[in-house]
């Protein structure tokens, strides 16, 4: 298993992959990957599945295995699972759910998904009663249908009525319900039913909660508008329109909640570009004023991939390296350069951190999308500029292993791509780009069909191994 890109990329590479093992430690007899080495030394449950993603793109497959049974380890005896994020986190409960879910299409081992069905219910049922409960509790959550007032984080604390427990729980339901029908798995906790409902929900309140940005676009925020936050009288304690908007990310990408087109994905699209400084989302978290939650950065970075906006994309990646220390590794949160704040937040390393570099890298190569595979989506300009080849090795996929190298053509007037993929089910539909960069054309696919659609090209998905090639 190998992910190769040349230059300060490659570098960052190495050590983030450092950065990661330097933190991992057993305990209870399970080896944990964990946050950081002081502040952030134990198990979160949403960094670790980014963190556990990236163990398996990097071949540390035991290990990623051991880290999945070590999270639900934390299961209660009420379904919930809970971790470092502490009570009030009900997300956290689906976020496992959804790590559970990948964790079985990149090791294409299902065993321990099949034998955690009972964990599955208990944890659905959970989330059901966090909403049952909300019905009944006067809060504005529980008059439109969503889980109880929880803790949102990211810069948004205490327990109130906002959407980011709502919007996680989303993504793992979704997960675990299309898992269970693929599989013919029964499903005795109702998830599929439950997932329709809070759905329905959702959307109906985030039609009522949507607001006009100074801008002139219109966006969701995280925390419900009758909350007395949005009038305290200091206006330095309000929220800021961005504020944890990251579980927003995560439930377009690789939640998946969202079609592109949605006014809530456009908005959001919208408000992390409105609040950009020094490339990179500012004011997004706990330092609302003069500040940067680094790694939030990777999170617009893989939205805006996801939804074709690749310049952004690398604009926002590269930004992001930016604010790494000489050390290729990042602190949770800074001030922006001149602000008047001097508040640090976080650890460092942070090691979500680390594991958004690792992700983008590898997805800007091979991006998983819903049951669509779309390769070279972040590949331009600036990533061909050296004329160096990339090249992933038996990198874990939903649809098996692939093998991917780009490589320059002899007297360097093109490039080719050679791509293979192993045993697993085959994507519905496999994207290439119909122009690489600004000035290399797509000229021929070897091994298989290939059709244009709008602006890029659909390849036979079924197709074992084939190469394509672009030149000027």
């Amino acid at each position: 298993v190998a992910l190769k890109v040349p230059g300060p990329h490659g570098d960052f590479l190495v050590a983030c992959a450092r950065n990661i093992q330097q933190a991992r430690e057993v305990k209870g007899g399970k080896l944990t990957f964990q946050v950081g080495p002081t502040v952030y030394r134990g198990l979160w449950i949403v960094d670790g599945n980014f963190i556990l993603e990236t163990a398996r793109y990097l071949g540390f497959d035991d290990g990623a295995r051991q880290g999945l049974e070590t999270t639900w380890q934390h299961q209660r005896s009420n379904g919930g699972v809970f971790a470092g994020g502490g009570e009030g986190m009900w997300k956290d409960t689906g976020i496992a759910l959804f790590t559970l879910v990948r964790q079985s299409e990149l090791s294409q081992d299902w065993s321990y998904f099949r034998s955690m069905q009972p964990n599955v219910a208990r944890a659905v049922k959970f989330l059901e009663a966090k909403r049952d409960d909300a019905r009944t509790d006067g809060s504005v959550n529980g008059r439109y249908g969503l889980l109880a007032p929880g803790v949102g984080d990211g810069g948004l604390g205490g327990t109130r009525s906002e959407f980011t427990n709502t919007l996680w729980a989303l993504a793992g339901l979704k997960a675990v319900t299309e898992a269970m029908e693929r599989l013919g798995l029964p499903d005795p906790a109702g998830a599929k039913q439950f997932y329709s409902e809070l759905r329905s929900a959702f959307f109906a309140a985030a039609r009522q909660e949507m607001r006009r940005h100074p801008d002139g676009f219109d966006y969701l925020p995280m925390l419900v508008s009758e909350d007395a936050l949005w009038t305290a009288s200091n206006e330095w304690d309000r929220p800021r329109p961005q504020t944890a908007q990251w579980a927003l990310s995560h439930a377009i990408y690789p939640g998946l909640v969202f079609e592109r087109n949605d006014p809530i994905v456009q908005g959001h699209i919208r408000l992390m570009q409105a609040c950009t400084q020094e490339n990179i989302p500012a004011e997004t978290g706990w330092l609302p004023h003069g500040g940067v939650w680094n790694y939030n950065a990777g999170f617009a970075a893989h939205v805006y991939l996801w939804a074709g906006a690749a310049a952004w994309a690398r604009s926002t990646f590269t930004g992001y390296l930016n604010h790494a220390s000489p050390l290729y590794c990042w602190r949770e949160e800074q001030p922006l350069r001149g602000s008047l704040s001097a508040t640090y937040i976080g650890d460092m390393p942070h090691n979500w951190a680390s594991a958004e570099c690792i992700l983008y890298l590898r997805h800007m190569l091979a991006l998983e999308d819903g049951r669509s595979l779309r390769l070279l989506a972040g590949v331009g300009d600036f990533e061909l500029a050296g004329g160096e080849p990339k090249s992933l090795t038996q990198s874990p996929t939903r649809f098996g292993r692939v093998d991917l190298s780009l490589e320059p053509l002899d007297r360097h007037d093109g490039w080719r791509m050679k791509f293979q993929r192993g045993t697993g089910p085959a994507p519905e539909n496999v994207h290439i780009p119909a122009t690489l960069g600004s000035a290399w054309q797509f000229r021929k696919v070897t091994g298989a069909e290939v059709r244009a659609q709008r602006n890029t090209l659909l390849v036979t998905p079924t197709a074992p191994a084939w190469e394509a090639v672009w030149q000027s």
